[in-house]
């Protein structure tokens, strides 16, 4: 196992644009790391330069700063058809970079119809329970075009810019991902500095609407009450959409993908120049969880 040092992660990049969209839930993270938005995470490789594993670990001595989530979170990409799994690579690389004495999510491609199979076996090993979501996503050129998506048109007075650090306790009052407890008030605060979102304010200054990106790619929106079933919804994920396209990074896939097709319009897209994305690609994310004491 190796792990790249800054000086490689621009060519890291390359590869894992090269192979997009299987490698969604690792680009954007490594993205950040190489414009010295993102902190705290190590990339680690099988081998080097042409990787079939790779994979993020907390930097040792800094897991405080690894991504401010209240569990661990891995994002990994496994080259389709490899060895990785035969010759025992990949099984070791996850013992070895994980932290199996807490609840920790993977995301990443599936990769070989073992990823499973194998993180389970670990898991029994390690004394917990691997619960598993496959989610779908598209290749980029079938990604629709924003442009064309319905939206409201903004009000007079209203004004749409990016959320800022004075927005951050705003956010973590009302974005259900924090009130859930998934995440930390640093995490948000860092998210909204490195990564694309968006805010709507009407004229008094408060917020209708926003959204921000986290660093495994999709995002998490918010709708004031008095704003609801207004289709403010349509509205950032057409502007953020545009958005995320244009500083190079992906909509939001994840979104997108859990629709069918009624609502897939119903969302804003217009029916003329706005097909659906076919299936492309699969998605997992597993969640270890340690059996308690008390369940022993």
């Amino acid at each position: 196992m190796h792990v790249l040092q800054s000086e490689t992660l621009r060519q890291l990049l390359k590869y894992l644009q090269e192979r997009l969209p299987r490698t969604y839930k690792l680009y954007s993270i490594v993205r950040a790391i190489d414009q010295g938005k993102w902190d705290g995470l190590d990339i680690c490789v099988d081998t080097w330069p042409n990787p079939d594993m790779v994979m993020t670990r907390k930097q040792p001595g800094h897991e405080h700063r690894a991504g401010m989530y209240l569990h661990a979170e891995y994002h990994y990409y496994i080259e389709p058809n490899s060895k990785i799994h035969s010759n025992n690579v990949g099984k070791t690389m996850f013992e070895e970079i994980c932290d199996w004495n807490a609840i920790a999510v993977f995301r990443g491609n599936v990769g070989s119809p073992r990823t499973v199979s194998i993180l389970r076996e670990i898991a029994a090993k390690k004394g917990g329970l691997i619960e598993k979501q496959v989610q779908l996503t598209f290749n980029e050129e079938d990604f629709p075009d924003f442009s064309l998506m319905q939206a409201p048109a903004l009000p007079e007075g209203f004004n749409v810019t990016s959320l800022e650090e004075r927005d951050v306790d705003f956010v973590c009052n009302t974005c259900a991902y924090f009130q859930e407890g998934h995440t930390s008030r640093e995490y948000v605060r860092r998210a909204i500095n490195a990564f694309p979102s968006i805010v709507v304010r009407d004229a008094k200054g408060d917020v209708v609407c926003y959204e921000f990106t986290h660093v495994f790619g999709t995002g998490s929106a918010y709708t004031a009450p008095e704003y609801r079933r207004q289709n403010w919804s349509s509205f950032f994920y057409k502007h953020l959409g545009i958005k995320r396209q244009k500083n190079g990074y992906l909509p939001r896939q994840g979104e997108l993908v859990s629709l069918d097709k009624s609502q897939f319009y119903s969302k804003g897209f217009a029916a003329k120049g706005g097909k659906l994305p076919p299936k492309c690609e699969n998605h997992l994310v597993a969640t270890f969880r340690p059996y308690s004491k008390s369940n022993l």
